[in-house]
């Protein structure tokens, strides 16, 4: 079984990377707006915390931000910029919560046994297919959730030099079944499968429609 710690990879990406920001002390004040605040932001990601967008996840993200900024009234900081990033895609937990899954071999098939908490209900979902990730989006479809993998990456944001301190970061971009939605997840964690796992529950919740 593979127990998920979300605030646990959150933290070890703060801790590893939160010594950047100093180098980046007159990138701080950001203007969110046209490409160059898709830029800025894309880059403050990267320099700060060792995360690399996929470009599409760039332009969606940086609308995110904008609808922030112009809700707030007010210019966004390294530090906000994180935050609203593992806000809107680490730490979501509505209406699907990602909790542990466990894998199995059914002839050429892979299996997957996972357990997620919709709506505040726990389900212990299976589901088989040509890997795990396609294992999961058959799972979910226990719980009438439908949805397609549009692209899928993953990344490596730890330093290679520091053992035991590489996590691994997914990017799964989902639409609907009925393609009336098409959103971003991300997952990170020590495990690049569960990773991936946590990224596809992120895109769930990210595109709420599909449920």
């Amino acid at each position: 079984m593979h127990p998920a710690h979300p605030q646990n990879s959150r933290n070890a990406v703060e801790q590893q990377f939160l010594k950047r920001i100093h180098i980046l002390d007159h990138h701080l004040e950001l203007v969110v707006g046209g490409q160059s605040g898709k830029g800025g932001i894309a880059y403050l990601l990267e320099s700060a915390y060792g995360i690399v967008m996929p470009r599409r996840l760039q332009v969606e993200f940086s609308s995110v931000v904008k609808d922030h900024t112009d809700q707030q009234g007010c210019e966004v900081n390294a530090n906000d910029i994180w935050n609203i990033f593992a806000a809107t895609y680490l730490e979501t937990a509505t209406p699907v919560r990602y909790c542990e899954h466990h894998l199995f071999e059914h002839g050429k098939a892979q299996g997957i046994r996972l357990v997620i908490e919709q709506n505040g209900i726990r389900h212990e979902l299976i589901g088989e297919g040509n890997g795990p990730i396609d294992a999961a989006v058959h799972a979910l479809q226990g719980v009438g959730i439908r949805v397609q993998v549009r692209s899928y990456e993953e990344r490596s944001i730890g330093a290679s030099d520091e053992a035991g301190n590489a996590q691994a970061c997914a990017f799964i971009e989902l639409r609907s079944v009925n393609g009336s939605a098409e959103h971003y997840g991300v997952g990170i964690d020590g495990n690049i499968i569960t990773a991936s796992i946590k990224a596809l529950v992120s895109g769930v919740n990210r595109n709420a429609s599909a449920l």
